[in-house]
């Protein structure tokens, strides 16, 4: 079986994620009860402010736990703030560093006056490119969202989905190598989320 580890940085529903990957089948740890070991699959949750997750993720044997991963081509998982963590820099309550895996940055999803943030709720998700055969099987599925700010990529190949929302288009998850974030949380949508973490799982 498949190790899998939660990255408990401070911020994030690792209640419902560790739940979800219990229930069907895995039996997950947190980095916090052994960072000198090594995963196959480890995930990046988060719910909360980009500025205040920049501040946690940057601690020093967090940040070296997952750069350790990500450098030993482990997979990883980041949902929601912990996929907005991926790319180079967030302006929620001012500008601040991400993990800089994806190139790009994370900013309110529109400045519209009428838009009603947070986006909360099921949303669809348009798969831009395949992955692992996932097209097939979520293309325009609804998942469950709840945040005010989407990321912003320099490399559109690693846009794997798009979600509208009030007419705004956004990216809704990214893709590259044995990199995956979604801005949507699996393990809060009910069957299709947790049918999206066995299969994902199943090829990572």
């Amino acid at each position: 079986m498949k190790s899998i580890c939660i990255v408990n940085y401070g911020l994030g529903n690792i209640a419902s994620l560790y739940n979800s990957l219990s229930k069907i089948g895995y039996a997950p740890e947190f980095c916090s009860d052994n960072l000198e070991k090594n995963y196959d699959i480890i995930f990046i949750p988060g719910i909360g402010s980009f500025s205040k997750g920049s501040k946690l993720i940057h601690k020093k044997k967090i940040y070296q736990f997952i750069n350790r991963h990500v450098n030993n081509n482990c997979f990883v998982f980041g949902i929601c703030l912990g996929m907005q963590l991926l790319l180079s820099s967030g302006t929620e309550n001012g500008k601040s560093k991400g993990l800089n895996i994806f190139n790009g940055n994370v900013k309110k999803l529109s400045l519209r006056e009428n838009l009603i943030l947070p986006v909360i709720g099921w949303q669809a998700v348009k798969f831009k490119k395949d992955f692992n055969n996932l097209k097939k099987k979520y293309n325009n599925e609804k998942f469950y969202f709840i945040h005010s700010y989407a990321a912003h990529i320099n490399q559109v190949k690693n846009v794997l989905t798009e979600t509208t929302y009030d007419r705004i288009k956004y990216i809704s998850a990214l893709q590259k190598e044995n990199i995956l974030g979604t801005q949507f949380h699996p393990e809060k949508s009910g069957e299709v989320g947790l049918s999206f973490l066995k299969d994902v799982i199943k090829c990572a």
